[in-house]
């Protein structure tokens, strides 16, 4: 979502006269990392060139990518300025996002605090800020303000920390007296060519950073994680690279140098969120995802990942002329989150298949997995796509994960379309290269023209897909479309397994290091053999318990019994679990899967192979 520039702010300084002597104008700021114990850093900025009678100093209102309006000025406290002698200036607040400065023709620093807002509700994690004794990590919209309203001003950013930290951050740093030391995360300088680029940088810092840097094509990568226990870092930059290199592929194009993913993986007992999930920018993304064994890491990891990876060009260059050049004291209403997010999800998983990183079946998987939690959703047959997109920027949580049920089988169906409509020669992938190659050259949509834009660049009428099922609330004709693309229903039994951890929740106990029941539910195998909230989980057929081997529990296959030891109390104890016995009490149901149709046309099964295999 990068704005598009006049030829002025190309140029990285230019001048202003003022009372007689030119200078720079500059956005230098300084932000102090040592007091993040206390949930707080502290912010200066000392501006050049920036002189006027009265001077104005903002703080978005929302950040792009998050959408919702959050008013990060709330979680500014204990602003002053001060001219170039010292003299404390007037500062009035105007409302919470702004405040404007008297007498500011010497104003030579502003100063702040800002607050630690990630449990604030009106957005998600990844675009607030986390401050901790051991942990800083930020969206930028989080710290710095604009002045005067001009947000085409180059900036320096200065961090002061604790010695042994890392920092990183997808800026640019600034000249470094110790250039071998770039790839060890510990440059404390950086440049921003302008405002938009200052805030689209995430920083993450602390004492601890698990990284991995890969080349690949022409640009390099950098992989950072902070987390309590280790990570198997190499496996997660091996399954990145091979996400890059698909997506890269994909779209011919790779749109930075440097490129950054930034990742906290807490454990499951420390997560400072229930939603997990990601954020991205022009070269970096940054991540709130579990640490959990590598197998089951990879059942949710590697989605977000290629999600956000492929935002790099389904967003941040093809967009809206509402999402750029950026205005922060406004809220967004744009109807077009579908393609920014529905189909930017639809690619994620397929891009994933195609390049064989998940096999097919997961595909089929995704299909069944959208469809349920779209039919259980919040707002699933009330609002459109389109509605759901003003709506976005309330943010709803609930409403929100729309996006990502819904969107994603809007896309699906919509490459069916266009695919059914022209044979197998033109497809959804066609418009996004076109709208990719025009976003390269400037150019922005209009929301009110997007359908139509896209039914000219694959040679289709989509007028009534787009008013049934992204403008209207019509219930999507999955299996008309899934006959379409080859494939089936069929009937599965998932009465074939023990519910072992219905309603169960398994945290970690902070004092001992064990897994532990944070909440056992009042049914399932666990609940009957008698656990409770509280125990500790130490061992399984005498082998000690851990994440890594989580699914012997959790996935016990055909086994007929499993025998925990349990500290209840602080006092050990063994529990037998009648495998046998739950799963004859576990009610039979069916679900729906979906599978390659073997008396499919060779129509449909070009088509499937076309969205599955070809890449």
């Amino acid at each position: 979502m990068r704005p598009k520039y006049q030829l002025l702010a190309f140029f990285l300084l230019f001048s202003v006269s003022m009372n007689g002597l030119t200078r720079a104008q500059r956005l230098n700021y300084t932000v102090d990392l040592h007091e993040t114990a206390k949930h707080y850093v502290h912010v200066t900025l000392r501006p050049t060139g920036a002189g006027a009678s009265t001077a104005s100093f903002q703080m978005p209102v929302w950040a792009p990518g998050a959408y919702s309006v959050t008013h990060y000025g709330l979680y500014v406290h204990g602003i002053t300025a001060m001219d170039e002698k010292g003299k404390a200036l007037s500062i009035k607040r105007i409302n919470d996002d702004r405040w404007e400065i008297a007498g500011a023709q010497h104003l030579a620093e502003i100063s702040y605090d800002i607050l630690d807002s990630h449990k604030d509700t009106t957005s998600l994690y990844f675009g607030m800020a986390n401050m901790d004794s051991a942990f800083f990590f930020a969206n930028a919209t989080c710290l710095f303000g604009y002045l005067n309203d001009h947000k085409g001003w180059p900036a320096t950013v200065h961090y002061s920390k604790p010695e042994a930290w890392h920092l990183a951050t997808a800026l640019d740093p600034a000249p470094s007296k110790l250039p071998e030391q770039a790839g060890e995360f510990r440059h404390i300088d950086f440049v921003a060519k302008d405002y938009d680029e200052l805030v689209d940088a995430p920083i993450m810092a602390g004492p601890q950073f698990q990284t991995r840097t890969f080349d690949e094509g022409t640009a390099k990568y950098d992989v950072v994680l902070v987390s309590s226990r280790p990570f198997p870092m190499d496996s997660l930059a091996e399954y990145t690279k091979q996400i890059v290199r698909a997506e890269t592929e994909f779209f011919h194009d790779t749109p930075f140098k440097h490129y950054t993913f930034l990742i906290y993986a807490p454990t499951v007992f420390n997560l400072p969120s229930g939603a997990q999930g990601a954020l991205e920018h022009a070269n970096s993304s940054d991540y709130l995802l579990v640490n959990l064994p590598w197998n089951s890491f990879k059942s949710f990891g590697l989605s977000i990942l290629s999600h956000e990876f492929f935002h790099l060009w389904n967003v941040k260059r093809i967009h809206s002329s509402l999402l750029g050049p950026f205005d922060y004291t406004e809220r967004v209403k744009t109807t077009s989150l579908w393609l920014a997010e529905g189909i930017t999800d639809y690619y994620a998983h397929t891009l994933l298949t195609r390049a064989k990183i998940v096999p097919t079946w997961n595909f089929y998987d995704d299909i069944r997995n959208w469809l349920n939690a779209m039919l259980y959703a919040k707002g699933a047959r009330e609002y459109s796509l389109e509605q759901l997109s003003i709506m976005e920027s309330a943010f709803d949580l609930e409403y929100a994960e729309l996006f990502y049920t819904k969107g994603p089988l809007v896309g699906l169906l919509l490459d069916i379309e266009i695919r059914t409509q022209t044979q197998n020669k033109k497809s959804l992938d066609d418009v996004m290269l076109a709208l990719n190659k025009e976003a390269k050259q400037g150019k922005t949509f209009k929301d009110a023209d997007l359908i139509g834009h896209i039914s000219k660049l694959s040679g289709t009428d989509l007028s009534d897909f787009y008013s049934h099922y992204i403008a209207g609330t019509d219930s999507l004709p999955l299996e008309t479309y899934l006959t379409k693309m080859g494939l089936r229903k069929t009937v599965v039994d998932t009465a074939n397994g023990a519910k072992l951890h219905q309603s169960t929740r398994i945290g970690i106990n902070s004092a001992t290091g064990n897994l532990t029941l944070a909440d056992v539910g009042s049914s399932g195998a666990l609940a009957k053999a008698g656990l409770q909230a509280g125990d500790d989980l130490v061992t399984i057929n005498g082998e000690k318990l851990s994440l890594e081997n989580l699914d012997k529990l959790t996935s016990p296959g055909d086994a007929k019994s499993v025998k925990l030891g349990i500290l209840r109390g602080g006092k050990p104890m063994d529990v037998t679990i009648d495998l046998d016995a739950a799963r004859e009490s576990s009610p039979k149901e069916e679900a729906h899967a979906y599978e390659p149709n073997p008396d499919a046309t060779p129509m449909q099964r070009a088509i499937r192979e076309a969205i599955l295999e070809k890449l």
